[in-house]
């Protein structure tokens, strides 16, 4: 049980300023910021993560049936509100960095609601991206995966898309997990989830990812920038719009 009058907010900031970096993709360094956490397995690391949370976000994370799920709960939603004050170069308690949430889901500051927030998470960390000048969506996936992933790229992807994860031979877990978290990205990145559709993007994989289709009222591939970058045994997309 977290004691309810007490907030770690600086043990919290200085465990996630010595762990925390810096994976911003070099080419939308002028436009983005995105940081990157371990998840941490010590109690004490989520005790005290859990005393920057709001009273809500308590109870949420006592309804998950075991420690673990708990823990990366806490974890990943302390992480949110250090993103938030990097962000803001504010060295305000974290308990006081507040986000509400769109009906879709997409995070951002009550009192900032020019700067557009996004954030994933895996098994062993978590990832937080902002601009102040462009929408974007980040998106971050286990590497291990066992399923047949070219019946799932059948499934969910363009049938360009799907021929790209077929011809990849060995490594088309790999390749799935690109095109995935592309497509995760993209979709948050114009305020959407899963429930839009995968379908509503679509990618190549050349030599860095190139958006090939977009919605038109967001702007059509023109309007997008999309960046892959590996993060250990994960793998992670960033994608920006122009707003």
């Amino acid at each position: 049980m977290v004691d309810m009058t007490r907030n770690d907010s600086a043990w919290v900031h200085e465990m996630f300023s010595k762990r925390a970096r810096d994976v911003t993709p070099r080419a939308a360094r002028d436009v983005a910021c995105v940081w990157y956490a371990p998840l941490l397995s010590d109690p004490e690391a989520a005790s005290r993560c859990a005393s920057v949370l709001s009273a809500a976000e308590r109870v949420r994370s006592n309804r998950f049936v075991t420690e673990e799920l708990k823990t990366h709960f806490q974890q990943r939603r302390a992480f949110r509100r250090y993103c938030g004050a990097l962000a803001l170069g504010s060295r305000s308690s974290l308990s006081q960095i507040t986000f509400a949430e769109t009906e879709n889901g997409r995070p951002y500051l009550r009192d900032r609601s020019d700067l557009w927030f996004s954030f994933s998470s895996c098994r062993s960390g978590f990832v937080g991206a902002w601009s102040s000048t462009h929408g974007l969506g980040i998106d971050l996936e286990d590497g291990a995966v066992g399923l047949e992933v070219a019946d799932l790229a059948q499934t969910y992807f363009t049938e360009s898309e799907a021929r790209t994860v077929r011809e990849q031979g060995p490594a088309r877990i790999r390749t799935f997990l690109q095109l995935w978290s592309l497509k995760e990205a993209a979709l948050k990145s114009i305020g959407e989830g899963l429930p839009f559709g995968l379908g509503a993007f679509e990618f190549a994989l050349d030599e860095s990812p190139r958006v090939v289709d977009a919605p038109r009222d967001h702007g059509g591939p023109e309007g997008f920038t999309a960046h892959l970058f590996d993060q250990a045994d994960v793998c992670a997309a960033l994608v920006l719009r122009i707003l």
